[in-house]
């Protein structure tokens, strides 16, 4: 199978990568982690207002909404540049959201809430983190008569968004709804990725939701089918970035008099790296590739995910050790992309959990 991208994803891939290497540096994101212990904020408006602006954050939107029109490989190319700058931006749940709600939403819907989303006016999240494994996990929230009650964890831009499309038990089953974040019954309570984050816990008591999906479990698993992609593909950006930033610094540290990258126990494993990397993407644009098709991508999606989380994982552990003290510097990049590494390795589920789903789903072939 060819991955070449065609036209117009190289497009997306060289626009975002420009801009992200236009606005994002050492020193912008050294202000936003400072401006994340002062007031907890983990958002850089401006550089968000230059995707919005190149037409990024719509991609994959329908076009008669102000998006795009091209499909979730475009989408897994963004977010694979976003990984690759580290760049704090509730990009992944926005733009998953987005596409949840083009595809499942009622036109009064589409047309209230996607245009914002596609010119980075209106912020959408997720919560869903509940569904990991089989799926079939307590969601955590149900709702009754058109109000939602119960629990969501790990919410990601919650203090950012609008809106949230949320997994709950409804009346037939479970369901996607949509919540608007401003309204009654909404308790919050921030914790703290990995990546300095704000992720929250949202309680819900009686708060309106309108129906999004909610013809049993399909729109659910297409949500997180989605979500498992998105994630892959943030998780590729980010080990392809450590990887190089680790084959550029061990070619010009000297040790001994020669470059550390001449010495065979460290090429031998960066060697391993690379293979690591290649399976990450291999798993994640074939994944992309049958999510865009309309094709059942289950399987692809698992074997991507415990790619993303078993290997990215030896990846980050290879990266910083060969790096020794630089790799946990402030003013050196690579300690971000570890700490963004461990917060993608366990987000909808570690490996063993996707080793465990893929074995089941094979079981059941």
């Amino acid at each position: 199978m060819d991955f070449t991208f065609d036209e117009a994803q190289q497009a997306v891939a060289d626009l975002a990568d420009q801009i992200l290497d236009d606005r994002l540096d050492t020193d912008r994101l050294l202000d936003i982690e400072d401006a994340v212990d002062a007031d907890g904020a983990w958002f850089d408006a401006d550089l968000w207002g230059s995707l919005a602006a190149a037409g990024l954050l719509g991609i994959a939107l329908d076009e008669g909404v102000g998006g795009g029109g091209l499909d979730a490989v475009a989408l897994a190319i963004l977010l694979r540049a976003q990984g690759s700058h580290v760049a704090p931006l509730p990009l992944l749940p926005h733009c998953v959201a987005s596409l949840a709600v083009d595809r499942f939403g009622s036109e009064e819907q589409r047309v209230r809430l996607l245009p914002g989303c596609a010119d980075g006016s209106h912020i959408l999240t997720v919560a869903v983190q509940e569904y990991l494994e089989d799926r079939i996990r307590q969601p955590g929230a149900h709702v009754v008569d058109g109000a939602l009650s119960g629990e969501k964890i790990v919410v990601e831009g919650a203090d950012l968004a609008g809106h949230a499309v949320v997994t709950a038990i409804g009346g037939d089953g479970p369901g996607l709804f949509l919540v608007d974040l401003s309204g009654d019954g909404i308790t919050r309570t921030v914790g703290r990725s990995t990546r300095l984050e704000p992720v929250w816990r949202l309680g819900f008591d009686g708060t309106p939701v309108e129906p999004l999906a909610e013809n049993g479990s399909v729109p659910v698993d297409w949500l997180v089918d989605h979500l498992l992609m998105a994630i892959c593909a943030t998780q590729l950006g980010v080990t392809e970035r450590a990887l190089r930033l680790t084959a550029e610094y061990t070619s010009e540290r000297e040790q001994f008099g020669r470059p550390l990258a001449t010495f065979q126990a460290v090429t031998q494993r960066l060697a391993d790296q690379f293979v690591n990397v290649g399976g990450i993407r291999l798993a994640t644009l074939s994944a992309a590739w049958r999510l865009a098709q309309g094709l059942d991508a289950r399987e692809d999606l698992l074997i991507a995910k415990w790619w993303a989380s078993e290997r990215a994982t030896e990846v980050a552990h290879a990266t910083q050790h060969c790096h020794g003290g630089m790799g946990v510097a402030k003013d050196y990049p690579l300690h971000r992309y570890t700490l963004w590494n461990k917060h993608l390795t366990t987000s909808l589920g570690a490996g063993t959990q996707s080793l465990r789903a893929l074995g089941s789903l094979l079981a059941q072939a």
